[in-house]
């Protein structure tokens, strides 16, 4: 975890908000059932875990962008407010009253405002706490030169710069209490400045000042246990909404892959072979040919009988793997159809290119188990039946699938081993 910086923001490069903003994607590791223990422990935050600290604390680096332009333009406005006090109270003060308000706060605030658009966290952080006490050391200052009647009225408006200021501050505890102590060296440093008989005079409202100070801090220690609180709050929803949309993609992936081969079932197929195969976008041309393959292994039932089940399975997920390998080659998608059948469709330029990859095919399965004998007879075998179609003639998946089918079992007819294609022409087709 980054160190903390005086005022309780983690240090290091600089950063934009838009980078803050990403730093609150949720990191591996942390999940809902951290979190809600967290919670229900009552842990402080420095014995939060790791990944869980260092996400609050980029919330709180996030926070003080999205405030920091406001406090800036507040601060600042109030500055120029209070010179209507002066002319009030004593209208010969007030060139005086507008240069020091002018020269000791605008400088800060255009900092402050420089830095929240460069991304310099630290240097923004400091012109927010800084701005606000330099208008205290302005304020008492001007109370110097005030009659003894009229100077505990300015003095007294250190108090509530300084209360507000605790409660409005995007600072982390630490901050406020480093804030606080700051506050009261310039304020009593300006005291002393104007003598020390004048700052004697005001021990009650540096007192009165501490005492406020010491009592809003309390209040701010409240606000930041409840930001701690809907923070663990927020972060449990954004962890359980993570985890049901992986949930739900696992889900999803688990209802269109075949559980024995790992490979797409049929219902994947389905929606494969419309969306890449029947409507490949750019990569498609009009005068395209879809081929429908049905793949049947031949006497699996016998294999299966003579080798056993464990021996079946595993020669299904071999013709699977030579099958994707093929297919993610040419182009094309593959699945389970059942038991010992695969289905797989591809969009090629013409025939010939197809009855390769079914003949590719036919070679692959036959070389999956090596024969235990010295015969050159394959353990297993396949028959490819194919359906064609021009692209244009748009037959819908059951009418290939009726082709390839017919063409399969007039192959297994024909003896096994082989590939036979049934190929419709364009006049056939529904919208060519």
């Amino acid at each position: 975890m980054e160190p903390l910086s005086p005022t309780g923001y983690a240090s290091g490069d600089p950063i934009d908000l838009a980078t803050a903003e990403e730093r609150l994607a949720l990191p591996e590791g942390i999940d809902s059932d951290l979190v809600e223990q967290i919670d229900q422990d009552g842990l402080p935050l420095r014995q939060w875990p790791a990944a869980v600290a260092e996400l609050y604390h980029a919330t709180v680096t996030s926070r003080l962008y999205q405030e920091g332009h406001f406090l800036f333009l507040l601060g600042l406005l109030t500055c120029l407010a209070t010179i209507v006090v002066d002319v009030l109270i004593n209208p010969a003060m007030v060139p005086e009253g507008v240069a020091l308000r002018v020269l000791a706060v605008a400088p800060l605030t255009l900092l402050g405002l420089m830095a929240g658009t460069r991304g310099w966290t630290n240097l923004l952080a400091f012109c927010v706490g800084a701005s606000p006490i330099a208008f205290i050391a302005v304020v008492v200052h001007l109370a110097v030169h005030l009659p003894p009647d009229l100077s505990p009225r300015y003095i007294n408006a250190t108090i509530l710069i300084v209360g507000l200021a605790n409660v409005m501050l995007p600072y982390s505890l630490r901050g406020l209490i480093i804030f606080d102590l700051s506050a009261l060296v310039v304020a009593m440093l300006m005291l002393v400045l104007g003598g020390v008989d004048f700052a004697t005079q005001h021990l009650d409202t540096i007192a009165l000042f501490t005492l406020v100070a010491g009592a809003t801090i309390p209040v701010a220690s409240q606000f930041e246990s409840l930001r701690q609180s809907n923070f663990l709050l927020t972060l449990r929803a954004q962890c359980a909404g993570r985890e049901l949309l992986e949930a739900n993609a696992a889900l999803h992936t688990l209802s269109e892959t075949d559980p024995l081969t790992g490979i797409s079932n049929r219902r994947s197929f389905e929606r494969q072979f419309e969306t890449d195969i029947v409507a490949p976008g750019f990569n498609g041309r009009i005068d395209d040919r879809i081929a429908l393959m049905m793949i049947d292994l031949d006497h699996f039932k016998s294999f299966n009988d003579a080798h056993g089940h464990q021996a079946g399975d595993s020669c299904l997920k071999l013709v699977a793997k030579a099958l994707v390998d093929i297919f993610d080659e040419a182009g094309g998608v593959v699945a389970r159809y059942g038991g010992e059948e695969f289905v797989a469709a591809l969009r090629v330029r013409d025939s010939k290119e197809i009855v390769a990859v079914a003949e590719d095919v036919r070679r692959s399965i036959a070389t999956v188990l090596t024969p235990v004998s010295e015969s050159d007879r394959s353990l297993i075998t396949a028959s490819i039946g194919v359906g064609v179609a021009p692209a244009s003639a748009m037959l819908p998946r059951e009418e290939l699938i009726e082709m390839a089918d017919a063409a399969l079992y007039s192959g297994k007819d024909a003896g096994r081993n082989r590939v036979e294609v049934v190929e419709a022409e364009p006049a056939f087709g529904r919208g060519g």
